[in-house]
């Protein structure tokens, strides 16, 4: 019995040792470090309206260049790179995070390489693939980092926190706690302000991660991350089956209804309509205003965010039964072409990399094949990288022209350009 006793009391000294580092190390309160959105104001989905102003449809559409610095190339995530990719597929490096890499990779300006892992680790990794420094964030890191202009590396992790980090050693600049899982990539947007999705509530911070409001969905989560226009207003999708439009002010413009969950980030087109994908398995056209443009079936969860071809198209990523890259005219949403990719019927089973548009509109994404492809602007295959496991991550290009991805088998991958493959050719 008294064994018993003092293992029991073991127990709970182990327990309450491991909540207090988690406390001392993550959320302490007198860390001035430490910013709480809990006294923010909270506006809700359905309650807390957006003042009518008329029309937005003739608001300006911002000229957004594909920066490597942020998730997607930038607020209006368009998936576009200004740089042109390999046209054949040689590893040039190859990073070993030691724990599987969902995440879109960002690239500083210095060449610097940022990406999170499942091994709960913020991971800097050297332009010739050599790392840097590699953080502890306490929990899985799902979603993108972002650059900001001073440097600071900003991204979320499932410990609830959204953290800025300093790029030289990764300490914490700031941090703010949120209610659940910070599994949003960071959008942003024109005005400076941060934007990022935890658990049911889409963040607004002040560029020192001070909290200026929250807007909670109806449904449980936000897994999107916000296409941001140039009034501020933000569109994210949400697993209630809805993607929202929410004020710079954090008070909810519309809700669009889907016939499933949305956890594809939206795209804001080159005349502003929304595009998006849910799991009742359509691509959705909606414009600033809310109204239904055109909306197309193509046979499977769209999960990745779509890109935006260079051809007045819609590239968009689907799950099975028949896996593929599908190009949609953004005018009617009729396809162009499709590339499949034989993986497996499974409805669970697709691409969930979000497609990547280079300056020469080739398009480049992975699939749950362990495969990253290369097609050309009317779908033709141009290359195939055999990778050690399946492909979540969206790939991005550095101005170097090296294609960078993460791969469920725990690397990095850098693919550049093959010379002597031209050679033979």
């Amino acid at each position: 019995m008294k064994n018993r006793q003092l293992a029991i009391v073991a127990m709970w000294a182990v327990a309450l040792g491991g909540i207090a580092l988690i406390y001392f190390t993550f959320e302490p309160e007198r860390d001035e470090r430490t910013r709480q959105g809990r006294d923010a104001p909270t506006y809700v989905a359905g309650e807390d309206l957006a003042e009518g102003e008329g029309s937005r449809a003739a608001l300006e559409v911002r000229e957004e260049r594909g920066s490597p610095r942020f998730y997607r190339g930038g607020p209006r995530h368009t998936g576009r790179s200004p740089f042109v990719g390999p046209a054949q597929a040689a590893r040039a490096w190859r990073y070993d995070a030691g724990g599987r890499i969902t995440a879109q990779p960002v690239v500083g300006e210095d060449g610097t390489v940022y990406v999170g892992a499942h091994d709960h680790r913020m991971h800097a990794i050297g332009p010739g693939g050599a790392g840097r420094w590699a953080v502890d964030l306490g929990h899985r890191i799902w979603s993108a980092a972002a650059v900001l202009d001073d440097g600071t590396v900003v991204v979320g992790s499932d410990a609830a926190v959204l953290y800025a980090l300093d790029p030289a050693d990764g300490s914490v600049r700031w941090r703010v706690r949120a209610r659940s899982d910070a599994d949003g990539p960071v959008t942003l947007a024109p005005d400076g302000t941060l934007h990022f999705a935890a658990g049911p509530h889409l963040y607004a911070l002040d560029a020192d991660g001070t909290v200026r409001w929250r807007f909670e969905a109806r449904g449980p989560f936000l897994l999107s991350s916000p296409a941001v226009d140039a009034d501020g207003t933000g569109y994210i999708g949400s697993i209630d089956d809805h993607v929202y439009a929410v004020a710079a002010d954090g008070r909810m413009r519309w809700a669009v209804e889907t016939g499933e969950n949305v956890s594809s980030s939206p795209a804001i087109g080159d005349d502003g309509t929304i595009f998006f994908g849910s799991d009742d398995g359509h691509v959705y056209a909606v414009s600033r205003d809310g109204e239904r443009r055109w909306r197309t079936h193509v046979d499977g969860f769209v999960r990745a965010p779509v890109a935006l071809g260079l051809d007045e198209n819609v590239i968009a990523a689907v799950y099975g039964p028949r896996p593929r890259v599908v190009s949609l005219d953004a005018a009617d949403g009729s396809e162009r072409w499709s590339f499949p990719v034989g993986v497996s019927e499974n409805p669970e089973i697709g691409i969930a990399s979000g497609p990547l548009v280079d300056a020469e509109g080739h398009v480049y994404f992975g699939a749950h094949d362990d495969f990253l492809y290369s097609v050309s602007r009317e779908g033709e295959l141009r290359w195939i990288h055999e990778t050690g496991a399946d492909i979540d991550s969206a790939p991005i290009l550095t101005p170097q022209g090296l294609l960078l991805v993460g791969c469920d088998d725990g690397h990095l991958y850098a693919i550049r350009h093959d010379p002597d493959a031209d050679a033979e050719s």
